[in-house]
């Protein structure tokens, strides 16, 4: 029983979680625009994924205890780096123009944790745009460059889409911001800090309901995206609602990390059902 809760830290810790979760939404763009393609890319933003995320959580980390590592931190760093060099090799598989687009996303992940501006800080320490920083970078990597990647054609409905992706992003972003309230400085002015946290949980509804009518403007749709969207909003409210600044160890680590894997299910069950 031991041994299957360090996995299952490890999983959490090491950012595989939060990857699986980019891969799903990466799927569902390809499964809402028919786009039929090889798995590379997919595998190449998973050992990305896991790479940008642990540079993020540990960058800090790793300089504090230096050779004085925990075992576990021992283990992610090995991983990350293992993840790192499979980065690099699916990378040489993808076009420039894929790469291109990658490029900008990937600067801003970096600058979300190096210093330069001014008293040392970095995007992420700049009042009220964490999130947003964020939702643009997931929204750019899961909709804009598998588009790109697969040579789709960017229409109406694809602007439509990496809209809905962004504000889907910032609502289940939300129950990370309330879950942290308690412990981040009260410069950063995130949405909880400035509105409190029912106010924020409104804000995430409202959101939401703009993400499901956004659906219905679209120029194609089919009743499988109608029903998996509206399943994905319900869902995405009930976990918005149920979020506490005192919550389990994993409620958002886990269970809302989650919501992209359980969306994609959602769709791929759906398509089953009405084959």
């Amino acid at each position: 029983m031991q041994t299957l809760e360090s996995v299952f830290r490890f999983y959490i810790n090491s950012s595989i979680h939060v990857a699986v979760s980019i891969c799903a939404l990466i799927e569902i763009t390809f499964i809402k625009f028919g786009v039929t393609t090889d798995h590379t890319f997919v595998f190449t933003l998973f050992f990305g994924s896991i790479v940008a995320y642990n540079f993020v959580k540990y960058s800090n980390t790793s300089k504090l205890y230096h050779k004085r590592l925990t075992k576990s931190m021992k283990s992610i760093r090995f991983f990350t780096w293992f993840c790192m060099v499979l980065f690099v090799y699916f990378t040489f598989t993808l076009s420039l123009k894929t790469i291109l687009y990658i490029f900008p996303f990937a600067a801003l992940t970096l600058l979300y944790v190096v210093p330069i501006f001014p008293r040392n800080h970095s995007l992420r320490s700049l009042a009220g745009i964490k999130i947003f920083i964020i939702a643009i970078v997931w929204a750019g990597m899961t909709v804009l460059v598998p588009m790109i990647y697969a040579n789709a054609v960017l229409n109406y409905d694809f602007v439509v889409e990496i809209i809905q992706r962004f504000l889907f992003i910032v609502v289940i972003m939300l129950p990370f911001e309330i879950r942290d309230l308690q412990y981040d400085s009260t410069h950063l002015e995130t949405i909880p800090q400035q509105i409190g946290v029912t106010r924020t949980k409104v804000f995430g509804s409202c959101l939401l309901v703009v993400f499901l009518l956004l659906t219905a403007i679209k120029t194609t749709i089919s009743s499988i995206e109608i029903l998996s969207t509206i399943l994905i909003t319900t869902i995405s409210l009930l976990f918005l609602w149920g979020t506490e600044k005192m919550q389990s160890k994993y409620y958002c680590s886990f269970w809302v990390e989650s919501v992209p894997i359980l969306w994609y299910f959602g769709i791929v069950v759906l398509s089953y059902l009405f084959m």
